[in-house]
């Protein structure tokens, strides 16, 4: 299997972390990098006394790790709302393999039904309202949208490793191999 990062973007609560995990464990070696984990490392901060934007620049540096240690596929999901941001996480990634970025999609009432009941972080109100707008206003440039409203999240994920196989979503590195009878080059 052809080694490769996958940017799941979309709002909070539409699905990134359950179809990451999916995703990553559709390849043998397989890891999932969840971004919201990467700003638990900071415990305190003065704004404009140290950089901001990190967890774009940290999550380069963990996939390119995993990648580096033989994981053949590396999800990294987190919320991009604009294309600065993937441009944050593209300029810090040092491998020459492929990255592709789809952005997670549903109806924003999907998303705050989905985010509301969650149990294990406090609720982001009005602030999953703030994001899918956000994020809807730059979706065109936040590479290939997944609707993902009322589908399961196994085949969510089936159907984004079969787009990665075909080189959809592809934002950098070589192109995909081309497929012989089924089976990869």
């Amino acid at each position: 299997m052809r080694r490769r990062v996958i940017i799941l973007n979309g709002p909070a609560g539409v699905g990134k972390t359950t179809i990451g995990r999916r995703l990553a464990g559709l390849a043998p070696n397989g890891a999932c990098v969840h971004g919201d984990c990467l700003h638990e490392f900071v415990v305190s901060r003065v704004a404009g006394e140290v950089a901001g934007g990190l967890a774009y620049v940290n999550g380069a540096a963990v996939a390119a790790t995993f990648l580096r240690a033989g994981y053949e596929r590396v999800i990294f999901e987190f919320v991009f709302e604009h294309p600065r941001h993937v441009r944050r996480f593209m300029d810090a990634f040092p491998l020459p393999v492929p990255v592709h970025l789809f952005t997670l999609w549903a109806p924003l009432e999907v998303v705050i039904a989905r985010e509301a009941p969650r149990p294990d972080r406090a609720r982001l109100g009005a602030r999953v309202a703030e994001c899918h707008r956000a994020i809807a206003a730059a979706l065109p440039e936040l590479g290939t949208p997944a609707e993902c409203g009322d589908l399961p999240a196994a085949r969510v994920a089936r159907r984004i490793h079969g787009l990665c196989r075909e080189g959809i979503g592809l934002v950098a590195g070589p192109p995909p191999a081309p497929h012989l009878g089924g089976i990869q080059a």
